[in-house]
């Protein structure tokens, strides 16, 4: 257990060390720090300590040794502009392995948009499209009845009109069940590899390090109220911080709301809800998120996710 308490600690040093020489908004790839569940997004993506379903791959790799049986889902969300954001998942247990595997994908997408130029203002007759797309595969067990471990690689890519740039990553997080009532807390590593090199500059990956804590601060009955906390540091940005409540009915109707104070650029609060479908020994799952987006209005998503 005493190398599993130095692992907690040494991540949670690291950050003062990697990021201490951090420019702000000097990262590319940005896709990778939209969020991907309108499960979380409904909790203001205080998420990280609490990942307990297939979401937990893009949350917290840690976290997704909570599934006892095959996952999958698949969200997608209308952003301001015609641009949308999509994210699939699927994962199961392995038993010869002693984890849980699990393969994902998120892509930014746009439509056409017509070409300009400075000679021709109102465009060439020329349209072009620009699209953002990770590919990974995950790996978590757990270490100790209490300690889980998680890893993702994965493959990054930008395509702008006829310029592409590609990269990897990886993603590592840890979830520590505490002695102390239902207390968690989890730990993300996110986005660390090469840089990404775009028309010979050389650009960083969004790197973040995410601590969370999450507990049932009421539950009875048929009731279960869910409070969850994150913080976040990120390369290029000042820290980040988020709060979010869940609230389940006989584990069947959810209502959710968070809220994110600190460097957010636009998205600051979020509100959702979500059911839970049983269709004989498959559960289904449906979740809405909306998120305030100031100037840009709302977002909204969704989220239909199974069990089985």
């Amino acid at each position: 257990m005493r190398r599993y308490k130095l692992l907690l600690a040494v991540m949670l040093l690291l950050p003062a060390i990697v990021f201490a020489q951090a420019k702000v908004g000097t990262a590319a790839a940005q896709f990778l720090e939209i969020p991907v569940g309108a499960r979380s997004v409904g909790m203001g993506d205080a998420f990280i300590a609490t990942a307990n379903d297939v979401s937990a791959i893009y949350y917290n790799p840690g976290g997704l040794t909570n599934l006892t049986r095959r996952e999958a889902m698949f969200t997608h969300t209308i952003w301001p502009a015609g641009i949308s954001h999509d994210f699939f998942a699927f994962a199961m247990p392995v038993d010869r392995l002693g984890g849980v595997v699990g393969v994902s994908a998120i892509a930014l997408t746009t439509g056409e948009m017509v070409e300009r130029t400075v000679g021709r203002p109102e465009g060439t007759g020329r349209t072009f499209t620009a699209s953002n797309l990770a590919a990974g595969i995950t790996y978590s067990r757990n270490m100790t009845d209490r300690f889980s471990l998680g890893l993702t690689w994965k493959y990054i890519g930008e395509y702008y009109a006829d310029v592409q740039a590609h990269s990897w990553g990886f993603d590592i997080g840890t979830l520590y069940q505490t002695a102390f009532r239902s207390l968690r807390i989890g730990m993300t590593f996110s986005n660390f590899g090469p840089d990404i090199t775009m028309l010979q500059s050389p650009y960083p990956l969004p790197m973040a390090f995410h601590f969370g804590m999450a507990m049932e601060a009421y539950e009875s009955g048929p009731h279960k109220l869910t409070v969850g906390w994150n913080g976040s540091h990120p390369n290029d940005n000042l820290e980040k911080f988020q709060v979010g409540t869940e609230y389940w009915y006989n584990d069947m109707f959810a209502v959710r709301a968070g809220y994110k104070f600190g460097a957010w650029d636009a998205d600051r609060y979020g509100v959702g809800v979500g059911a839970k479908i049983p269709v004989s020994t498959t559960l289904f799952k449906v979740d809405y998120a909306l998120s305030e987006m100031r100037e840009l209005l709302l977002a909204h998503r969704f989220t239909l996710g199974v069990e089985f």
